[in-house]
């Protein structure tokens, strides 16, 4: 059995993929620097107060993962018994020489892709974010521009040329040029529509109950994006236009992973690669040879 017939060859693989589309969102994190924009003395928009926000980042992510990899879990054990619609492909690739169970194989089929189209979702919102370096609606009040009266003397002046004297840390200076697009709606939007996607296409059950449910589950995803992209705007972290471009970037991306990556929407593809793979075994195997009656 060759190395790609072995889970753990699949693993390392997504792993790898997986962390070196995470590795710019580390970087960016830890040494990126936005690009320094310039504000119009006149523009109403940057001078909304500070508040902190209702959803933190800390929450964000935790629902984000959290929700996405729970329903996973708990709908593919659930469903595993009762499975005759053939939805997914059935693995059997073995973890070293250790046999791994069907079930805890489709889990991690659908949990990696997953993962994968979250690193992307976050790769290209930074990129925007660091590239562009949009200020946010609390920009006034937390930069407090040096002199700022002298250098709004002329009606619709274009500033370039400031210095912050804030009360505030470094990371609120360089969070202030980060308002375009809205990373909060991007995430939030990629996992929960990721979670809705996947529960239309796994309950496809047509019992009136099973259905109920799966549209009660879908609409309380999609409100809790909502309420989150919303409070973007309610806190004055983003301008409404920063939110809108984030929730369309997770829909996109969301929609691009899904469907043209993971297994559960691609049966066919993962059955003709799996068909291919035994195929290929079959080929390595050793001729037999007959003995040959003597004469």
């Amino acid at each position: 059995m060759g190395l790609r017939d072995n889970l753990l060859f699949m693993v390392i693989g997504h792993l790898v993929c997986i962390g070196l589309v995470a590795l710019p969102v580390l970087l960016f994190y830890l040494i990126g620097r936005p690009y320094k924009r310039g504000f119009f003395c006149d523009d109403e928009s940057l001078r909304h107060p500070y508040h902190d926000s209702t959803v933190t980042s800390s929450v964000l992510y935790a629902y984000g993962f959290t929700l996405p990899i729970f329903t996973i879990i708990l709908v593919e054990t659930i469903t595993s018994r009762s499975d005759v619609t053939g939805i997914l492909p059935q693995f059997d690739k073995p973890f070293l020489t250790y046999k791994v169970p069907n079930l805890v194989q489709s889990i991690y089929h659908n949990i990696w892709p997953f993962l994968m189209g979250a690193a992307v979702q976050q790769m290209v919102t930074d990129i925007a974010k660091y590239t562009i370096g949009r200020l946010r609606p609390h920009f006034i009040a937390v930069c407090n521009p040096k002199n700022l009266e002298e250098l709004c003397k002329v009606p619709y002046k274009y500033v370039e040329v400031y210095e912050c004297e804030s009360k505030y840390s470094e990371g609120h200076l360089k969070e202030v040029r980060l308002s375009f697009p809205s990373g909060h709606s991007s995430f939030s939007m990629f996992c929960m529509l990721w979670i809705v996607l996947y529960l239309q296409k796994r309950l496809t059950c047509p019992c009136v109950n099973v259905q109920a449910v799966k549209l009660l589950l879908q609409s309380g995803f999609f409100y809790i994006t909502w309420y989150t992209s919303m409070s973007r705007i309610s806190d004055y972290k983003h301008h409404w236009s920063d939110v809108l471009s984030g929730m369309l970037i997770g829909a996109a991306i969301c929609f691009a992973v899904f469907y043209k990556v993971a297994p559960i929407a691609n049966r066919d593809l993962y059955r003709m690669a799996r068909t291919s793979d035994q195929d290929d075994a079959s080929e390595n195997l050793p001729l037999s040879t007959t003995k040959q009656p003597s004469r």
